[in-house]
């Protein structure tokens, strides 16, 4: 027994389909996950290939705080909703973290006549 297919289901509908959704996957640049630090401030991480560079970039986006007063109305019409950060690996940041360290630990230390505010 056959099943009669709809007439707006054809092989035409089912490639264009396809194909659109073919178009999207080679636009596709990355992706994005919402998250809340602990202190509660809400951000967005992921990655983006930049198929012309050396691979995935990894991103950490924020809301940008500047742009809203602090009743929630907007400060700035022209400044972005969200500000995109190239993000450290553990070992990147670790690196960082030492480094200050190291540089504290060797800084002068300095006098009245040396500060500057």
């Amino acid at each position: 027994m056959l099943t009669r297919v709809p007439a707006w289901y054809n092989i035409q509908t089912l490639m264009s389909n396809e194909q659109k959704n073919n178009d999207w996957k080679e636009r596709e640049l990355g992706a994005l996950w919402v998250k809340k630090s602990v202190t509660g401030t809400q951000y967005m991480t992921g990655h983006i290939e930049l198929k012309d560079a050396n691979g995935k970039v990894q991103l950490v986006i924020f809301k940008n705080k500047s742009k809203y007063n602090e009743d929630g109305s907007i400060a700035n019409d022209r400044a972005p909703d969200f500000q995109v950060y190239k993000s450290e690996s553990r070992e990147e940041q670790q690196a960082s973290r030492e480094e200050a360290t190291q540089e504290k630990a060797t800084a002068p230390a300095s006098t009245d006549e040396e500060t500057l505010f």
